[in-house]
């Protein structure tokens, strides 16, 4: 294998972008958790069953973690424009024709089908969203049968008995918001000539029984709540599982993703529950909540006393010079970028995806624009200003934050309620993983 040609991407614009977006993530994540990013080879044909709950940012997080570069399905009307298909076939995008985008006839498809099994047998990383659409809800929907297929036409047309299908799991505490979590999980392989055998005896159940195990692969590295009737318990759940186990602030990338692991446990332990007990934490939850939100507070606050502590006084006035420049710089392609967000998007799954890419490009022309303004001044201080206005305002967001959970904490603190808060909290019965 020669280095060069498996670690560059034919995409034009995929090196760049991927460099670049390090940075995005940094602004736009509070936290990035990641597990076993090294399992998907750089020296095997691979498909990638990765889940969907956001339009673009989770493309962006795997090609950006994952070591080889990688080509990602997406819906074939965003290619309709020259522009954007140009675009998208910079960072490895192709396409995929769906009837409901308003594609009819097999011939577009039977092409994207070959070129999958062509850099397949190239060893690429192929991804597939598998299952079919994008959703925020944390549960794992079924696999389609277009990944089993392409699997099974290019084990059979080059002999590919390395060919492997990887589960990678995207989840996200919100996904519609700034400042959110990110946790990439990347799963064990599943090896494709393990169902040859049955495939050329029973094509359509070796098809079913691997997409079967890809969906049953996909739900060990992906939130996955059994009944949607348990969605707002699980998210309640969750909520107090991470006041129970606060992050801290830095590293912001993280390699182990505990926390994914820890909160799936959760998820895990409410799927096996009788509906009886389920109902009595849902009314222990409820009451629970609704006093919280009587008085004002947050269960994170009230449980993390120490954030109230004076000190922070000390770093909030060092930093208030550095902040408010931080703000400042920031807030006109902040503000541009939600209003973007907030007046072009209809649905929830796009959110993240508009608001932080209309962030980036907006932001990195904003800062370029008043980085040459500071240098036509020829005034070393004004230089090192528009130098370092990117990183103040990273630390003003930090510092916002800081600030917010500090007032938060102090509210909880001085509750006269506090104990009985704390009293009701301590009857929800449920049992916690360590």
């Amino acid at each position: 294998m020669k280095f060069s040609l498996r670690r560059q991407s034919t995409g034009k614009l995929y090196p760049y972008i991927e460099i670049l977006s390090h940075t995005m993530y940094w602004g736009f994540f509070r936290k990035v958790h990641l597990h076993h990013i090294s399992g998907v080879p750089t020296d095997k044909p691979v498909l990638l069953a990765a889940n969907h709950p956001t339009a673009f940012v989770d493309p962006c997080l795997l090609c950006s973690y994952l070591h080889p570069p990688i080509y990602n399905m997406t819906r074939g009307d965003i290619f309709r424009k020259p522009f954007f298909r140009k675009l998208m076939e910079g960072i490895n995008m192709f396409p995929v024709y769906r009837v409901r985008d308003g594609y009819s006839g097999r011939d577009r498809n039977d092409e994207v089908f070959d070129f999958c099994v062509d850099k397949l047998h190239q060893q690429r990383v192929v991804t597939i969203y598998v299952e079919g659409e994008h959703h925020l809800e944390k549960r794992v929907r079924p696999a389609h049968k277009g990944i089993a297929r392409i699997a099974f036409a290019a084990f059979e047309q080059h002999n590919l008995e390395d060919l492997l299908v990887i589960p990678a799991g995207c989840s996200y505490v919100y996904g519609d918001r700034p400042r959110d979590e990110a946790m990439v999980t990347i799963g064990d392989p599943i090896l494709v000539r393990d169902y040859w055998e049955e495939y050329q005896r029973e094509p359509g159940t070796a098809i079913q029984r691997l997409c079967n195990d890809i969906e049953q692969a996909l739900k060990t590295v992906c939130f996955h709540v059994e009944n949607p009737k348990d969605d707002a318990l699980a998210e309640q759940l969750l909520e107090l599982h991470r006041s129970n186990s606060p992050q801290p602030a830095l590293p912001i990338v993280t390699h182990h993703n505990r926390r994914f692991f820890r909160e799936k446990a959760v998820l895990d332990r409410l799927n096996v529950m009788s509906d009886d007990i389920k109902m009595q934490i849902q009314e222990q939850t409820d009451r629970y909540f609704g006093r919280l939100k009587q008085h004002g507070l947050e269960d994170e606050a009230l449980m993390n006393p120490g954030r109230a502590n004076p000190v922070w006084l000390l770093f909030f006035a060092a930093g208030l010079l550095p902040f408010l420049a931080g703000y400042a710089g920031s807030w006109p392609f902040v503000r541009l970028a939600k209003w973007l967000a907030d007046k072009k998007v209809t649905k929830r799954e796009f959110y993240s995806s508009v608001r932080m890419g209309a962030g980036f490009l907006i932001g990195a022309l904003y800062y370029f624009i008043l980085l040459l303004v500071c240098c036509m001044t020829l005034r070393p201080q004004w230089i090192a200003l528009g130098l370092s206005l990117p990183a103040l305002g990273w630390f003003a967001e930090m510092y916002r934050e800081a600030w917010i959970r500090w007032t938060a904490a102090r509210r909880a603190q001085r509750c006269t309620e506090r104990d009985r808060l704390l009293e009701l909290r301590g009857q929800i019965n449920f049992s916690w993983p360590e």
